[in-house]
């Protein structure tokens, strides 16, 4: 093809234009200059561009070094732009070392050569490619389950806040020194405005540094770290008396743990479902299209027999949460198990979601010594 003005000036645009340049607005001038000097016929001397194209009135050729740093530059650039995104062009602009005219040079096909295939070479290659990718698929992490795919594929972070207990130190009721649990005191401000009510236990009781968690917990994270881990993600670890709200909110957020202690994912929870309210000892569903309104109580003396609810919403951010309740200890474990398994997990989502990204779910659970034995789905509703 014969170079013509045009499609020299087309050459020098695109360069201009392109990402390796974008950014280089010197380059990008000094460019343009040099290619239109040397159309011109130009003499062009270090002198002479520092006059010329950044506008100094220094003419000593030994004294020169932003030319010489600038056009050390744009060759740098033409080198990366010829190695990335003008890979495949077919003319090459040149700028010679210790040269400032620029010239083209057309770029030569690669002549190819035929090669007789040696194949008692070749086999033992192959063979050690197919292992690999043998390997390697048998090596990769499982598909991800639907329910999970915004913990496990969003690229968000995700925090584990395990249900735990406030509590307060002081005088036992065995006349000892030691950590006291109230139900009724979830925080540090309900603490002290009970303490307001009660003058005669100020300096008698205060605050733990410690706060309280059952067995659940360590089944929980257990489980969710091994479910995690096949997946190849993470999750930190927090406590619910522990964990501020704006820490909450900053991105997917699993709870584990009692409703009894009124922790925060209550009022998450209740925001998000349409259907349901949840307090410590109640969940009410109301105004459903199909179902009945429903009050269930919580709180009953028995261990080996309990409600657990399980719900995944929307919060704020385009973040999820995803949260197992229950009053004692096989309510969460059962469920968090349930969640976790490859199996259940699919017959879930084909029988009760049927298309829909966020539910509510409600078990009962049965058990003895606070394991779980039994787990029976009572209700799903998907929204």
């Amino acid at each position: 093809m014969e170079l013509t003005e045009s499609i020299e000036q087309e050459i020098v645009s695109k360069i201009k234009e392109s990402d390796t340049f974008k950014n280089a607005p010197t380059s990008r001038g000094l460019l343009q200059y040099l290619y239109d000097a040397t159309r011109k016929g130009a003499h062009l001397k270090e002198a002479v561009i520092e006059l010329e194209f950044f506008k100094s009135n220094q003419t000593d050729d030994k004294n020169n070094p932003r030319v010489r740093v600038n056009i050390y530059n744009l060759r740098k650039k033409l080198t990366t732009y010829y190695e990335t995104e003008g890979s495949a062009d077919g003319w090459h602009l040149k700028i010679d070392k210790g040269q400032y005219k620029v010239r083209f040079v057309e770029k030569k096909a690669p002549v190819v050569k035929q090669k007789t295939i040696n194949w008692s070479r070749i086999i033992p290659y192959i063979l050690l490619f197919i292992a690999i990718v043998t390997l390697v698929i048998t090596n990769l992490p499982s598909s991800t389950p639907p329910l999970w795919s915004s913990f496990l594929n969003s690229g968000k972070s995700t925090n584990l806040i395990l249900g735990d207990h406030f509590g307060a130190m002081g005088q036992t009721i065995s006349g000892g020194k030691g950590w006291t649990r109230d139900f009724e005191i979830n925080t540090v401000n309900e603490f002290y405005d009970w303490l307001d009510a009660k003058p005669e236990l100020k300096g008698v009781l205060q605050p733990s540094k410690y706060s309280y968690t059952t067995r659940m917990a360590a089944m929980a994270t257990q489980r969710l770290q091994q479910f995690f881990q096949e997946h190849n993600s993470k999750f930190s670890i927090r406590f619910s008396t522990q964990t501020t709200l704006p820490e909450i909110k900053e991105g997917n957020a699993i709870y584990a743990g009692p409703v009894k202690n009124e922790n925060q994912f209550i009022r998450f929870f209740n925001e998000a479902n349409p259907h349901f309210n949840l307090t410590a000892r109640t969940l009410k569903l109301s105004n459903h299209p199909i179902l009945k309104d429903t009050l269930l109580t919580f709180g009953g003396s028995r261990v080996d027999q309990e409600y657990a609810i399980v719900s995944k919403y929307p919060s704020i951010g385009n973040s999820d949460h995803f949260v197992f309740f229950s009053q004692h200890d096989i309510g969460v474990s059962a469920t968090v198990e349930y969640f976790t398994n490859k199996d259940s997990l699919q017959k879930f989502e084909n029988e009760h979601l049927k298309g829909k990204k966020y539910f509510t779910a409600l078990f009962k659970v049965k058990g003895q010594h606070r394991v779980n034995t039994d787990l029976n789905l009572e209700m799903v509703v998907g929204f």
